[in-house]
């Protein structure tokens, strides 16, 4: 089983945009007036993980239209999260992304497998893709941006790398 890669770039945005959320948000050991808060662009996530632009902007379209990310538009726009990162889960990003997931031909609606009827394998496939997803189901955003040693996945400490021409 393998997720495509609007799905891999999708959990790269969201982690993004839950850290720089965190980065944005006052703490007690800063000032109660939090600073104003600069909205990621898709363009400075592409330059971050170094993929591409055009490719990334569909990926957050799709992000959008299903309710994960809001964008704005215009000078201080930019990119936020939906939903706190707790109710944001894995699996139902990956199906969003996924759109339909056929691990063999007979799980499609237009199959003419010959064995179909008769076929043991089908059911064990089935039960195989079942938990790959309530494992996905089982673990939020949350899950994967706040790791247990206090490490993070993303490292803001450097500069983003400059736009690309």
């Amino acid at each position: 089983m393998q997720l495509n890669q609007q799905t891999d770039f999708a959990f790269r945005v969201l982690m993004y945009l839950a850290k720089q959320a965190e980065r944005n948000s006052p703490n007690a050991a800063q000032e109660e007036v939090a600073p104003v808060a600069v909205l990621p662009t898709i363009r400075e996530i592409a330059d971050y993980f170094d993929i591409s632009y055009n490719h990334l902007m569909k990926v957050v379209n799709t992000l959008v239209t299903r309710g994960y990310v809001k964008a704005r538009r215009g000078k201080g726009g930019g990119l936020a999260l939906a939903r706190p990162e707790e109710a944001i889960s894995l699996g139902a990003v990956a199906r969003d992304m996924e759109g339909h997931w056929e691990l063999v031909e007979c799980f499609g609606a237009a199959s003419d497998c010959r064995i179909t009827s008769s076929c043991r394998l089908a059911p064990i496939l089935g039960e195989a893709l079942e938990a790959f997803w309530a494992v996905l189901d089982h673990y939020t955003l949350a899950d994967i941006v706040h790791l247990t040693s206090g490490e993070t996945p993303l490292t803001f400490h450097r500069q983003p790398p400059q736009h690309r021409r």
